[in-house]
């Protein structure tokens, strides 16, 4: 039996739209997704020992080898499968006929993910979703508050990680190290040839959904009139109501449990407004956005060049 693999990869940015995409493109008939979404296989430089503890506690509680040996059914969003083997079981259940992808941000930050993804299929398509990087970076604060991992205002909780080592993915958030993508992209430019490279942005999957998920199809070979749900929001952003109650949630593991042994979505979003809420500020401060926006300046306008994407509205 010939071994399926995968043809295309969602490299990232973390927080710009990785997950949309991966529902989008699960519902094609013409598309099998890892069933978790995030292997983050070819990411060699993470080193899971520097992850938080909290991260290495979920990572134990989903009994990854249990779920590669079973139907893979009740999917599981992230996780660091090492193993080669492991890796390829992902996608045995691929139809031969559809086109195989998985998704992980972790491999936009690393330097050796491109080369790794080359060698291991030196003709597969590589898919970036970037995000204005103050908006990534503020995301991905609400999604710290989210996870317990910080309780403080968000300039605060800036400080405290840009002081934070190693500088490791999972180990911290990097909210800046994550938005500044020249080198990150031109890592896959330098290697990939750019017929095989499509960058989108998240705004224009927000804006015009339909017409961007369309491109989509149409750079990865298949159906491009083929629409799916676009209804549902993906990674919405929310903060805990009672910070107490949602770290002891998170901390005993008492999360991951609920996430992979209730398959009822409707008592999983009950159960979701019941700990969340929106948050009350949905961007930072002008102060900060400011003073962010001079930081990510030279980065942004070197990217607009390597992309060749106008990217004025970011500055």
């Amino acid at each position: 039996m010939k071994t399926i693999r995968p043809n295309f990869f969602v490299v990232g940015a973390a927080k710009a739209g990785t997950t949309s995409l991966y529902h989008y493109l699960e519902q094609h008939p013409q598309v099998y997704m890892s069933p978790v979404k995030e292997p983050n296989h070819f990411s060699y430089d993470t080193d899971l020992e520097k992850l938080r503890p909290s991260a290495r506690k979920r990572l134990k509680a989903l009994n990854i080898e249990g779920f590669l040996q079973g139907d893979m059914s009740n999917k599981i969003h992230r996780a660091y499968i090492t193993d080669r083997q492991q890796y390829i079981s992902l996608f045995r259940f691929a139809p031969a006929d559809k086109i195989v992808g998985e998704a992980s941000p972790a491999y936009l930050y690393s330097k050796v993910a491109a080369g790794a993804i080359h060698e291991f299929n030196p003709e597969a398509k590589i898919v970036i979703i970037l995000r204005n990087p103050v908006e990534r970076a503020y995301s991905h604060y609400l999604m710290d508050r989210k996870l317990a991992f910080t309780d403080k205002s968000f300039e605060e909780a800036l400080t405290d990680d840009h002081r934070f080592t190693p500088r490791s993915w999972g180990a911290t958030s990097l909210y800046l190290d994550l938005g500044e993508y020249y080198q990150q992209v031109k890592r896959y430019y330098d290697i990939f040839p750019a017929e095989n490279i499509l960058v989108l942005l998240s705004e224009e999957l927000r804006k015009n959904t339909a017409e961007t998920i369309s491109k989509l199809y149409q750079f990865l070979g298949i159906d491009p009139s083929f629409r799916p749900n676009l209804s549902e929001t993906h990674n919405k952003a929310v903060v805990p109501r009672n910070a107490l109650m949602h770290r002891l949630l998170t901390f005993s593991g008492l999360r991951v449990f609920i996430r992979r042994k209730i398959n009822n979505g409707t008592f999983k979003n009950i159960l979701r407004k019941a700990i969340f809420n929106p948050p009350k500020e949905s961007r930072p401060s002008p102060a900060i956005t400011e003073k962010l926006k001079l930081h990510f300046r030279n980065d942004i306008q070197q990217l607009s060049k390597l992309i060749e994407k106008d990217l004025t509205h970011w500055l």
